[in-house]
């Protein structure tokens, strides 16, 4: 589960990604979108080293891969959605932030222990910092 959430299809890795492809992508007359998308990556990887940290005190190989009954996959920049219109990279990472934040809330309610669970809440706070930043943008650009 955990291992997921650092190299799994819909994992931080993946968002740093995503975020990174974006910020480089995105044309320079937006420049506060593009700085948005770098600060959120910023954000990305700190929950990363968080995650990766966790996984190692839980005696897991914290390696960008997803494990399940002992079949390990590897990610892959194939995960990434390479959309380079506007509109779609903003409902892309919306999309993003909603699928994790999912994907913790669920971790929350199946996991016991009390410190991991405030681990995954503070990464959710964050993540719901971000919907509202980007939809800001998407009320600016898509509507």
């Amino acid at each position: 589960m955990i291992l997921d959430n650092v190299g799994g299809m819909d994992s931080k890795v993946s968002t740093i990604s995503q975020y990174m492809y974006n910020y480089i992508i995105i044309d320079d007359s937006f420049r506060e979108l593009k700085t948005l998308f770098l600060d959120m990556a910023k954000d990305e990887m700190k929950h990363l080293n968080i995650l990766m940290t966790l996984a190692l005190t839980l005696n897991m190989n914290p390696r960008w891969w997803t494990c399940l009954n002992d079949q390990c996959c590897y990610w892959s920049p194939s995960y990434l959605n390479y959309s380079r219109q506007i509109t779609n990279i903003i409902i892309n990472a919306l999309e993003m932030e909603y699928k994790m934040i999912n994907k913790l809330l669920y971790q929350v309610n199946i996991i016991d222990d009390p410190k991991i669970i405030s681990i995954l809440n503070q990464i959710i706070y964050d993540n719901k910092k971000h919907i509202t930043l980007l939809k800001k943008w998407e009320t600016k650009l898509v509507r």
